[in-house]
């Protein structure tokens, strides 16, 4: 029995184990490679690289987010930090401006309105957006 890779846009898509003739089962346009003898049997997803005559199989490495995926993903980070806060405060800004909170919820009140002040901030923190020292969500 032999195992074969089919590759598709550099990458290993599909492994197929079989006896019979690889080429009389599929359509002529796909891309099936022997892999039987390899030392190590790529897997799906892994990288093939055509490299004269023969084919390299190597694990697929996720390349590292960039500076604006790393942007976004904090962003929305934060955003979900401030409507869970929103959430916890919620219908306690008029109280506090009509002076109708009591003094526990006015403490609780501050409290989350400071936190969300530093979670407006973090943009402005070194190392942003790669480096975040996340402000504590009060209890």
């Amino acid at each position: 029995m032999k195992t074969y890779a089919r590759i598709y846009d550099g990458h290993v898509v599909e492994i197929f184990s079989t006896d019979g003739n690889i080429a009389e089962m599929f359509h002529s346009s796909f891309v099936w490679v022997d892999v039987s003898e390899e030392e190590i049997s790529p897997e799906y997803g892994w990288v093939a690289v055509e490299n004269d005559g023969g084919w390299d199989f190597s694990e697929y490495v996720t390349p590292p987010p960039t500076d604006a995926q790393l942007k976004a993903e904090v962003l929305a980070q934060r955003d979900a930090y401030i409507m869970a806060a929103n959430e916890a405060t919620m219908g306690m800004a008029d109280a506090y401006i009509a002076g109708i909170l009591n003094e526990a919820d006015t403490a609780r009140f501050k409290l989350f309105a400071a936190y969300k002040l530093s979670l407006s901030k973090i943009t402005q923190q070194p190392g942003f957006p790669a480096t975040i020292s996340w402000p504590e969500m009060p209890g």
